[in-house]
């Protein structure tokens, strides 16, 4: 279940994927795109293999993820699912990804962050996808619904 309402944010959105061990320490990476499964109820969160040894680790203590993923304005949801598999990218990944880095890069920029910075944090290529299946999406945007768990009732 990948909400209708949280795709822009998802394909948009700078996202972080987070876990914790058995004994409750957390770790996150930031993703760098995202691949979105409507039919398995799947995301692939892209990321560089060499940022992911705690993430890699815990996922195999718990499974669980907990995946933030925000726009710049202030839409912002979070995803609870459970690990599925962790694999190099494919072309096809890997065209995802640039497609979300160039968007991110020129929104980024357009606000104020210097070309340098933008292509520092998201001109890296990933290199691994960790596909999680998604049991339960919250919205995360500040008002009187943030902490709500979005369902099916209330997807659009």
């Amino acid at each position: 279940m990948i909400p209708n309402l949280t795709i822009n944010a998802l394909e948009h959105g700078l996202g972080h994927f987070g876990v914790s061990s058995k004994d409750n320490k957390t770790v996150h990476v930031d993703t760098l795109g995202v691949k979105i499964d409507n039919i398995q109820s799947t995301l692939t969160c892209y990321v560089i293999n060499s940022e992911c040894k705690n993430v890699l680790q815990y996922l195999s203590e718990s499974g669980r993820v907990s995946f933030f993923v925000g726009m710049i304005s202030h839409e912002a949801y979070n995803f609870k699912g459970q690990f599925v598999s962790s694999e190099k990218l494919n072309n096809e990944d890997l065209k995802i990804s640039e497609n979300y880095r160039n968007n991110v890069i020129d929104v980024i920029t357009s606000v104020g962050l210097s070309k340098d910075a933008a292509l520092d944090k998201f001109g890296k290529v990933p290199d691994l996808g960790i596909t999680f299946k998604v049991d339960k999406v919250y919205i995360q945007t500040p008002g009187p619904d943030a902490g709500k768990e979005i369902t099916n009732s209330v997807t659009k």
